[in-house]
């Protein structure tokens, strides 16, 4: 298996790496990455508390168990029955699970992707940095376990527009339940429908964007009343979840790479390198370089 410090991320190859010893992973192509059981293994590498990205779309089907997982900011938690996805370059981070814990996970590219649905891509698989998580009953759950069955039993065969029908189908449920689900939260308070509308802006450009002034503006609020709003839903400033993202996209480069500190420093457009290492430090009271020789 490779370092970890060797890769960016935590790709779909690199999966496939951790789970080819066993018959927990089944990979068709290079599109399309089946586990059966995540198990005590997964845990092994994701369960230190600290983030990753990862680069394809992810689903995980939790069917024993409970976990819970932070992604792009938001808190998950996870019982059996429950539906995580998550889109490419989505940055996760298990928070604890049970030790009976288990899930299901299929990760799919891009290329798969407009394969299998054209120009008719569902919104939410679309795009970036986003993520949801649904509870499902009885049915829709023992429905889904089927159709991922009928997936895992297809996906060595030679009948491959097999498997992207299965796919298209599991696809299509998701979106489905997750569109009724949106209504309901439809009538959900105007402020935690704002509060979660900044927490993707700030997940997608934490990058570049590191001001209140940004993200007022992208809402068309003031930059007052949305700090306001901010710390009324959350008990939480909007610095400190701008912060929050920009330093676990920090830690997953400096943690899944060898990239330079200079260039972090560049793609987290900060003027200097001094002045990132001077941010990093003052929120984790450490230096880049201790943080990545501590790991």
């Amino acid at each position: 298996m490779k370092n970890e410090k060797d890769i960016q991320r935590v790709t779909s190859r690199f999966m496939q790496d951790l789970y080819e010893e066993q018959d927990g992973g089944r990979w068709a192509g290079d599109d399309l990455l089946l586990i059966r059981h995540v198990g005590e293994r997964s845990s092994q590498v994701f369960g230190s508390g600290e983030p990753f990205q990862i680069d394809r779309l992810h689903i995980g089907i939790v069917v024993s168990g409970e976990q819970d997982v932070t992604v792009n900011l938001r808190q998950h938690h996870l019982a059996e029955g429950s539906v995580l996805t998550a889109s490419p370059e989505s940055i996760m981070q298990e928070n604890g699970r049970t030790e009976d814990f288990d899930m299901q996970v299929v990760h799919v590219s891009d290329v798969l992707l407009r394969k299998v649905f054209g120009e008719q891509m569902p919104a939410h698989f679309a795009h970036r940095m986003n993520d949801m998580s649904l509870r499902l009953d009885g049915p829709s759950f023992a429905l889904l376990l089927s159709m991922l069955d009928g997936l895992w039993q297809s996906v060595h065969t030679d009948f491959e527009a097999c498997s992207n029908h299965l796919l298209a189908a599991i696809l299509s449920l998701l979106t489905s339940l997750s569109q009724r689900d949106e209504q309901r939260e439809s009538r959900q308070p105007r402020n935690v429908a704002v509060f979660n509308r900044f927490l993707s802006l700030v997940a997608e450009h934490c990058d570049c964007q590191r001001t209140l002034d940004f993200y007022a503006d992208r809402l068309c609020l003031s930059k007052q009343y949305l700090g306001s709003l901010i710390m009324e839903v959350s008990r939480r400033s909007a610095r400190e979840w701008i912060d929050e993202a920009a330093l676990q996209r920090i830690k997953v480069m400096l943690r899944h790479s060898t990239v330079s500190l200079n260039d972090i420093s560049n793609r987290m457009s900060f003027a200097e390198p001094s002045h990132f290492s001077r941010y990093f430090k003052r929120l984790t009271g450490m230096t880049p370089n201790q943080y990545r020789t501590f790991l």
